[in-house]
């Protein structure tokens, strides 16, 4: 579209890519203030980051160099909203494109009259993908956008560029009326933040529309901005892990699909997509059963549970680094919350069915279905993608972030993290533990501790390279078969085992990988003699942290800390924990896993 007055009668494919394109990148530039005025359905702060993801999908389609008609481009556009979409706004942007590109396949361009008609369609659209719509949200000014456009066509008005001012100026007047709709807006004295990420859209396709240019880069900075900012508010009591997948399949019964889930104790049901694939995002205490119902309609992809409690806590970080890790770490739930750690979680698969560590499956319910499985489990570290939306929350929220991941030689979540990292310039750091369990959990809180503490990334990093080996793991495994089937445990070590009655001792090694290093004899008192091993590696005289980890051995883990703290006078802090889901995977059950640190509290404020 050209710079002048002259009327626009139709829009084809090119033009809608380059408006499209104007558009995305200023709703990327307005991503933190998206973000900082987010106070509905939950205060996260996440909204913009979420559309950011859901538009950059689009955009990569949209700059792909082959020449397209019209309704391929915006099929395209459609599938790759539907693999993006993240979070509520980004689900209900999903269905608005799919309703565009389902009411646009019969048009090569678009006149008024169409254009008015296509974008009712897909107002009509994200308004049935929602449970339970609320007035004064993103759809109420998706459909007030659409209706201005109807209303002018029918009066006779046929240039686009007419038609499409005056549909803003009606968007922006319903922004603004956000707040009168919905009380929590009117409390915290915004506007809604999904609905203000649509109007961004429009305001960057109206400057293409003026000026004929689209940007040549897309910022992601801070914007100055006068408005109001959100109010911290309450992080959410109840439904607190945004639960979100994609499902494939050739005959998706969505409308059953949506009254199965609308079922469920939850909230912030979006159901988008079509008889091919769905995006289902939902706000629920149990992710797992959101999977189940899902995996029954058709193939599960993309599933993510993320806590929408930790997210709030953003608004509170202490210190400006956040600490990452996955959930290979055996961690204290309570410390994980008191200390703000971000935890990645890895994949576990039996058979056919994929499960988020301790989020979709909990070790007791991992230990019956190892028990009823003929077929062994196996992990997959996180994709990339984990990672990244992570890594892009927290930086949106101006942190450094420290991913500290299990030892990248026995597992390739390290490298997924590093791709992840690519993004991020210098935002973001990617450190090899060289550990696992219950050593790289111990090292993930002195790390949370250093950075609450004020502790500069560069600092702790160095603290942790310099102090490596402070942080030890030692490991009672009763059967090794485990460990060779997962390829962790050489096969000859499993045979002496077997064959002797001998009870291996494993820790980790410099070269990040788990390697023999005692061996305990007979299988009577097994922990017994595994407390006195851990007990003659730690100096009597030194203050130590434990973290205690088991694979459904509860009592041995009881044991264990009881000989442990009645065996040594200085331990301050003695945690026991499920060990991970993961770990057990390879370790099989019954082992006990004791992570040791001589305790070094990190000075306030750094070193």
């Amino acid at each position: 579209m050209a710079s002048t007055a002259l009327t626009v009668t139709h829009i084809d494919a090119p033009r809608l890519q380059e408006a499209l394109l104007a558009g995305i990148a200023n709703v990327l530039k307005r991503r933190d203030y998206i973000n900082k005025i987010n106070v509905f359905p939950v205060p996260d702060g996440d909204t913009g980051t979420n559309l950011a993801f859901t538009l950059a999908s689009v955009r990569s389609v949209i700059e792909r160099p082959d020449r397209r008609s019209l309704p391929d481009l915006l099929e395209q556009i459609a599938e790759a909203a539907l693999d993006g979409a993240r979070g509520n706004s980004g689900a209900i942007m999903a269905q608005y494109f799919h309703g565009l590109s389902e009411s646009s396949r019969d048009y090569q361009v678009l006149d008024g009259r169409r254009l008015a008609q296509v974008s009712q369609s897909a107002a009509r659209s994200a308004w049935g993908a929602m449970s339970n719509p609320v007035p004064g949200t993103l759809p109420t000014v998706l459909e007030d956008f659409a209706d201005e456009l109807s209303r002018l066509t029918s009066d006779g008005v046929d240039d686009i560029r007419d038609l499409f001012q005056r549909g803003l100026q009606r968007a922006r007047v319903s922004l603004a009326a956000t707040p009168e709709k919905l009380a929590v807006l009117r409390e915290a004295g915004v506007v809604d933040a999904g609905a203000q990420g649509f109007v961004d859209l429009l305001e960057g396709i109206w400057r293409y529309v003026r000026s004929g240019r689209v940007p040549a880069a897309f910022q992601t900075g801070p914007i100055a901005d006068n408005h109001a900012m959100a109010h911290t508010g309450e992080g959410p009591d109840s439904h607190r892990f945004c639960t979100e997948c994609l499902i494939a399949g050739e005959a998706l019964d969505v409308v059953q699909l949506r009254t199965r889930l609308e079922a469920l104790d939850a909230s912030s049901l979006v159901v988008a997509g079509g008889a091919r694939r769905a995006r289902v995002h939902i706000h629920t205490d149990a992710p797992g059963e959101v999977f189940r119902i899902c995996g029954e309609h058709g193939e599960i992809h993309q599933q993510k549970a993320d806590d929408m409690t930790r997210q709030h806590g953003l608004m509170n970080q202490q210190g400006r680094v956040a600490i990452v890790t996955d959930s290979a770490a055996d961690l204290p739930s309570d410390e994980v919350e008191r200390l703000g750690i971000h935890v990645v979680p890895v994949r576990l698969i039996f058979g056919e069915e994929e499960f988020l560590d301790k989020l979709t499956i909990t070790p007791p319910e991992f230990y019956q279905r190892l028990a009823a499985s003929a077929e062994p489990p196996q992990t997959s570290q996180p994709p990339p993608g984990d990672f990244r939306r992570q890594f892009d929350l927290l930086t949106s929220h101006g942190l450094d972030v420290l991913a500290l991941q299990i030892s990248g030689a026995v597992s390739g979540t390290l490298q997924a993290a590093e791709k992840a990292a690519e993004a991020f310039d210098n935002a973001v750091d990617v450190f090899d533990t060289l550990n696992g369990a219950t050593g790289q959990g111990l090292m993930v809180l002195w790390a949370a501790e250093a950075a609450a503490r004020g502790w500069e990334r560069a600092a702790i990093v160095a603290h942790l390279k310099e102090r490596r080996d402070q942080f030890r793991t030692l490991c009672l495994v009763r059967d090794l078969s485990w460990g060779v089937r997962g390829g962790r445990i050489k096969p000859w070590m499993e045979t002496i085992s077997r064959r002797l009655r001998l009870n291996l001792v494993l820790a980790n090694t410099k070269e990040g990988r788990l390697g023999p290093c005692g061996v305990l004899p007979g299988r009577r008192n097994a922990v017994q003699r595994f407390a006195r091993y851990v007990l003659k590696k730690m100096d009597r005289d030194q203050v130590y942290r434990v973290i205690i980890s088991h694979t459904d051995a509860l009592d041995d883990a009881r044991a264990l800390r009881d000989q442990l703290l009645s065996g040594h006078p200085r331990i301050n802090a003695c945690w026991m924990e499920d060990a991970s889901p993961a770990i057990g995977c390879h370790a099989g059950p019954g082992a006990l896993l004791c992570g040791i640190q001589a305790w070094q509290p990190p000075q306030e404020g750094g070193p």
